[in-house]
């Protein structure tokens, strides 16, 4: 994180620690090793029933499926199961408990050490666009990315190395990805940690976000560019707020029939009306509108058309001649 962020997390930490706000159980509860049944990350199964043979559900019974899901996360939030609630310390959520500092520094450590090859030529990408979109397709497929050549930041995979390490709260009857939701602020958090530690070494990164706001996404452009990164490239993939809504109702429902076959962590649930929440009269999309507003500073940008189902993604419209962007990896 940037040097103010810290200097300003240590302050609130250090006035929270002169409290004595930290409860002495949790302490004692968090430092007990996963496997242990009072554990607060004693995870239990994350995998399914192993049955390779499961049936699938019904449209019936995926309906009544995800009516558990949304009361299951209801009730846990009412709890104060989001882990920015239950392992902060401080009245504004945002001074972590040192044990979960620590577990975030392991992960941040882990996954930067699995991106060792990756050259530092201080190159980013941006891609942005609604979920189901097809950014991990467009990037790895169609953009002519060598994607061994950049560390991937999405507090998406975070939310997954999260249920992989068991930290995800397990709610009764949701597998830990559906259940992810309660990890969201730590996710980004995470994520936050793991770019700046990139940018400081001038790794190549994709950022893999949304683009749902103007003043986030040109944040991380102004971030980069900061850190001396001398080609910064916007890639959004264009699809309809409705073909999303369908895209991201099939992908929970695919992640959970494995969950149920036992393979996986199950598929991260997106309520509808969050995506619908993004229409816009103009351009389809708010995160469209964003990409339309911000990409005249970033030095090179695509346009990827994906929202035909069994048709590769097409380029609607770019800065450059492909042959120009493929120049710039």
């Amino acid at each position: 994180m940037g040097a103010a962020d810290a200097r300003s997390e240590l302050a609130e930490r250090d006035e929270v620690r002169a409290l004595g706000t930290v409860a002495s159980l949790e302490r004692r509860l968090e430092r007990l090793p996963d496997s242990h049944p009072a554990s607060p990350r004693y995870v239990r199964d994350t995998r399914g029933p192993a049955d390779p043979d499961a049936r699938p559900l019904t449209d019936a019974e995926h309906a009544e499926h995800i009516a558990k899901v949304r009361a299951g996360l209801d009730d846990a939030r009412k709890a104060g199961l989001a882990t920015h609630i239950k392992h902060t310390i401080d009245q504004k959520r945002k001074v972590w408990s040192d044990e979960r500092d620590a577990l975030h520094d392991d992960i941040v450590n882990d996954l930067y050490a699995r991106a060792s090859d990756v050259p530092c030529e201080r190159r980013a990408i941006l891609a942005g666009g609604l979920p189901g979109s097809g950014k991990t397709t467009v990037l790895t497929e169609h953009a002519g990315i060598d994607p061994s050549r950049y560390l991937m930041i999405n507090p998406d995979l975070i939310k997954e190395e999260l249920a992989r390490r068991g930290l995800v709260p397990a709610v009764d009857g949701l597998s830990p990805m559906e259940a992810s939701d309660l990890v969201h602020e730590e996710s980004s958090r995470v994520a936050k940690r793991l770019a700046y530690k990139a940018q400081g070494d001038g790794m190549n990164v994709i950022w893999d976000v949304t683009m749902s706001e103007e003043k986030s996404t040109l944040r991380r452009l102004n971030d980069l560019k900061a850190g001396g990164y001398d080609h910064v490239e916007a890639i959004f993939v264009d699809i309809p707020v409705e073909v999303s809504v369908n895209r991201a109702d099939s992908r929970h429902r695919e992640g959970h029939e494995a969950h149920r076959r036992g393979d996986g962590f199950g598929g991260r649930y997106v309520p509808p009306e969050l995506i619908k929440d993004q229409a816009d009269a103009e351009w389809g999309s708010q995160n469209r509108r964003t990409f339309e507003s911000v990409k005249k500073y970033f030095d090179t940008w695509v346009r990827y058309d994906n929202a035909v189902d069994g048709r590769p993604p097409t380029i609607a419209d770019a800065s450059t001649s492909d042959s120009q962007r493929r120049a710039h990896p």
